[in-house]
Order: C-alpha cells, then structure tokens, then sequence
C-alpha cells in the first residue's frame, strides 16, 4: 500500500496512544463467524466443523509449507462464491448472528479512553468492520480480505458440502487435498489475502517497530494466536489467553477465565500501566466470574479444563473449534 499506509495495512502515524493487540472471536465476539456463514448458506455443521480439522492438520500436525493455522476462511471462500454469496451477504449475516462477550461494548469503550486497539482477525474484513462498528471499536482493524463481488466462479461445489461432512481421516484430508489443488479452486483461494497466525505475528511485530513499542499485550484465545503470542514473549512483552484453549494456553503466559470482558480490560490494563510489574499485582483484581492465572506458576491442567469450560459455556460449538 501506499500514502498513509505502509505494509500490512498499517499506519505510517497514529495518534500518541498506548496500542494493545488483540484477537476478536474469542476475547471480545463469541461468534464464530466461519461457522456461522456454513451454517447460513449450507446449514451443514458437520460440514464446517470438518473443514476447521482440516485446518487445524495443515497447520498443526502436516505444517504444510506456507499454510497459516486460522486458514478456515480461504477454505471456506471457493464454497460460497459457489454458493452465490457477495460482500452485502456476508454483512448481513454478520449483523444478524453477532453475539458478543458479556459487557464487551462498555468495556471497550473505557479501555478506548486511554489506548488504541489493534483488532488483529482471521475472519473476513467486511464481517469485522461491520461487528467492530456495533461495538464502537475506534482502532485499527486487519482481517481476511476477499471480493466476493469481484469472483465469477462456476464450478458445482455445493454436491461436496454433504461429502465432506460424512467423511473423516485420511479419507478427508485427501479428498480435501484433491479438491483445493483444482485450478479453478486454487485460484480463489489464491484471491484471498488470509490473516492467519503467522501474518497476526508479522503484524504485531511491525507495529511494534514502527512505533517503537517495547512492551506489546497481545490478547487471544486459539491456536491462530499462538504465533503473535510468540513475537509478545520474544520482544519483551506479554501473551494473554482469555479463555484459552489448548493451542492458546501453551504460547501464553497469562490465563484468563472469565465470563466477562472486564477482566480483559483490566488485565490490559494493569500491563499498559505497569510493564512486568504488573505480574505481582493480578492477584489484587476483584472482578465478578474471573480467575486468572500465570502459567508458569499454575497447574497447566488445571487451568486448561476451566478455561474450556468457560469457552464452551460462553461459545457453544464454537468453542469446542481449534
């Protein structure tokens, strides 16, 4: 990009405000967005919840060569171009089906009185901008980028939907392999410019540089996150898992299991405000519903079965998702 903004989508200059990274499904949403639009336009769970382990393979276990974990959303684009979906579809649903964490706006809002939120997102930008809006977010906001109205795809991909969804194994991950290596296929998800966990890094990483941010509070939940969780440690700052799950809580170094989004404020906070002292003092917030932890010092297994209790009792089947 060019003019006032530099790589990434970032900003050459911005106002003189503490900035704190975070994810948004999870931490601030409930709603998985992925899942959502599956079941919207296809009304096929089985069928998401396959393409998110597929996800999750590639990333994780395969670590294919330049795939990211948090991908589902390039995945997902070939089926509902197939399917007819364009830009105002995508955020129609997401204004129908937003569910946020309990006090997000309020919390957001306060927190914006003193520092800049850098929404760092796997799902698709127009269901960012259009939910971050509902909430009166007024930072930064970096998510998949994809034209739905630009993409004139014919291929009869919907007779998959229900083949997908009854396969498992290898027999999943073949016949996915299959399907995304055709041309037509392929050059759609070519069109998508993912946010996965290795571009949240990359991005946390130049704001850090660019305005010179020495300790960055890096807020997620999922194993998309692990990864800006990394460039938070490495660079001398702190990784914060609000209702983690497994993927999160193994890069973090904070937990926090909580019903409310006012510990993450507080959390946020009490980092911005007071850099690795802060440690000593997360034992002295009183918030309703909230336990947080510091993993080095904690039962990981522990910690690891609130936390997903928490997620699932908050998300629902979005949760139980990498």
């Amino acid at each position: 990009m060019t003019g006032k903004f530099g790589k990434k989508g970032i900003p050459k200059k911005l106002e003189n405000r503490s900035m704190f990274f975070t994810d948004w499904e999870g931490p601030w949403i409930l709603t998985d967005f992925a899942l959502e639009l599956s079941m919207a336009i296809f009304n096929n769970q089985r069928f998401f919840r396959n393409l998110s382990n597929y996800d999750d393979y590639l990333a994780y276990e395969v670590k294919r060569d330049g795939y990211e974990a948090g991908y589902t959303l390039k995945l997902l684009a070939p089926f509902l171009a197939a399917a007819g979906v364009k830009n105002k579809d995508v955020e129609r649903i997401a204004e129908q089906t937003a569910r946020f964490v309990p006090d997000a706006e309020k919390t957001m809002k306060s927190l914006q009185e003193s520092f800049k939120p850098v929404v760092i997102s796997t799902s698709y930008i127009q269901y960012l901008k259009k939910t971050a809006e509902m909430i009166g977010v007024k930072g930064e906001l970096h998510g998949t980028e994809v034209d739905f109205d630009s993409i004139d795809f014919k291929e009869n991909l919907l007779e998959m939907v229900d083949l997908i969804a009854s396969l498992d194994g290898e027999e999943l991950y073949r016949t996915l392999d299959e399907l995304f290596s055709k041309k037509e296929v392929a050059e759609i998800l070519d069109s998508v410019k993912a946010v996965g966990a290795g571009e949240k890094a990359e991005i946390v990483r130049e704001y850090c540089e660019r305005f010179g941010i020495e300790f960055p509070v890096v807020v997620g939940d999922s194993i998309s996150d692990y990864k800006m969780f990394d460039v938070a440690r490495e660079l001398g700052g702190v990784a914060v898992a609000f209702n983690g799950n497994e993927y999160a809580l193994k890069h973090a170094d904070v937990a926090i299991v909580s019903s409310t989004a006012m510990s993450e404020a507080a959390v946020i906070e009490l980092f911005l405000t007071e850099g690795d002292r802060a440690y000593s003092k997360l034992s002295n917030l009183a918030l309703p519903e909230t336990e947080i932890y510091i993993i080095v010092n904690s039962d990981f297994k522990t910690v690891l079965e609130k936390s997903k209790r928490m997620r699932v009792k908050l998300r629902g089947l979005a949760g139980e998702l990498g």
